[in-house]
């Protein structure tokens, strides 16, 4: 499942500073897919559970924790079911709450690397990025080998802008996982972020082949086109991701930022309007 966020931060390199803004509005996954392996001795627990899955993978959230709150009336030591509740709890903001849940599947099953994953999610929404960082420690010291814990590594670092080190979760996200276009993207930032602008661009392409509806990717390229000097084609880039993403302000000040580059001052002034109307804080 994905948790989205969209805060935005302010970096002093100005061509970076479009980067960021698209950087922080991809989405932080958790775990893939539903604990396995509990069973109950109490013959009420499963069909509450399973229904608090449908419930749950529908989108109706209310419904899915109030059935995962009854299994757990009928069986308080199902870690399952606290995974679960700290899930739908996750996926309606409710960080703090999520975060006692998924403590109680932990209580439970220690060795729960996916309960480690959604704490640091939850601990990382909620800004707290050192707990975030030392919960996702834990997950990957359980299980090295899921791309979304080093993806979601990779993210913490970033808050803690610690660029490098975020680099090689996505390095390593990629290799354990090249067929998710979110990785390859996020790779592409960090490259962007450490000036990597050629290697950034093979990320972004990598990305686009797996994802061309990508307006994150697409913005990616253009950056990455644009400190290569190569403004005419990133133009052509802002423009995809613009028209994937028409109201994202950090696509048209990127692409405001070509055009005044180009010394195309009235086209350029409409896009930073344009971003402007779009929330983009100059």
């Amino acid at each position: 499942m994905k948790i989205h966020t969209n805060k935005f931060s302010h970096v002093a390199f100005i061509s970076v500073f479009a980067f960021m803004l698209l950087a922080v509005m991809v989405a932080f996954p958790a775990c893939q897919s539903s604990p396995q392996g509990y069973t109950s001795s109490n013959p009420e627990v499963a069909p509450l559970y399973n229904q608090g899955l449908d419930m749950y993978v529908s989108g109706q959230y209310s419904k899915a924790t109030m059935f995962f709150e009854r299994a757990l009336q009928a069986d308080p030591a199902n870690w399952a079911a606290w995974f679960m509740k700290g899930e739908t709890l996750s996926a309606v903001r409710k960080y703090d709450q999520a975060v006692d849940a998924y403590n109680q599947a932990i209580q439970f099953n220690s060795n729960l690397a996916d309960a480690w994953s959604g704490k640091a999610i939850a601990y990382y929404n909620l800004e707290k990025s050192d707990l975030a960082m030392e919960s996702i420690d834990k997950a990957i010291a359980l299980n090295g080998n899921v791309a979304a814990y080093w993806h979601n590594k990779g993210l913490i670092l970033i808050e803690l802008t610690k660029y490098d080190d975020a680099l090689a979760c996505y390095e390593k996200a990629t290799s354990l996982d090249s067929s998710v276009e979110l990785y390859w993207s996020q790779k592409a930032y960090t490259q962007l972020k450490t000036k990597q602008w050629d290697a950034a661009l093979v990320s972004t392409d990598k990305a686009l082949s797996l994802n061309e509806l990508s307006a994150t990717a697409w913005g990616y390229k253009g950056g990455a086109l644009h400190e290569l000097k190569r403004y005419e084609e990133a133009l052509v880039a802002f423009d995809k991701g613009l028209a994937l993403a028409p109201d994202n302000p950090a696509l048209w000040y990127s692409k405001a930022l070509t055009l005044e580059t180009l010394k195309r001052v009235p086209e350029a002034q409409k896009c930073y309007d344009k971003a402007r109307t779009y929330g983009y804080k100059f």
